[in-house]
């Protein structure tokens, strides 16, 4: 199955999970077509001093893996540096956030797995 980017929509979310701005989501494959154990693959894209709030993940996994741009994520109580090339896993039981603390857009792939 291929889906081609004219295809993709893109959907704006204000103040996703409390942050701050928006974020824009590129859904590459679409919900209906995702694997039944799967329900987001996307790419996001947050603007310098946007943000998703600190959330928890319940009976899922969120990945996050930085294509471009700089940040801060929040894993489990820590602020680290998130820049491209890194990868966040955030699990059952655990939270996250991240924020685009630089001066470019922070472009990340966000996937969500159920458990």
């Amino acid at each position: 199955m291929v889906f081609e980017r004219k295809d993709m929509p893109v959907k704006v979310i204000e103040k996703l999970r409390g942050g701050t701005g928006s974020i824009e989501l590129l859904q590459i494959v679409p919900p209906d077509a995702l694997p039944s154990k799967s329900r987001l693959f996307s790419i996001a894209t947050l603007q310098p001093g946007c943000s998703i709030g600190i959330h928890e993940h319940t009976k899922e996994t969120e990945i996050y893996f930085v294509i471009e741009g700089e940040g801060t994520i929040h894993d489990n109580g820590h602020d680290l540096p998130f820049k491209k090339g890194d990868c966040n896993v955030c699990g059952d039981g655990s939270t996250h956030g991240i924020t685009n603390t630089g001066d470019k857009p922070l472009v990340f792939l966000a996937a969500i797995i159920l458990e």
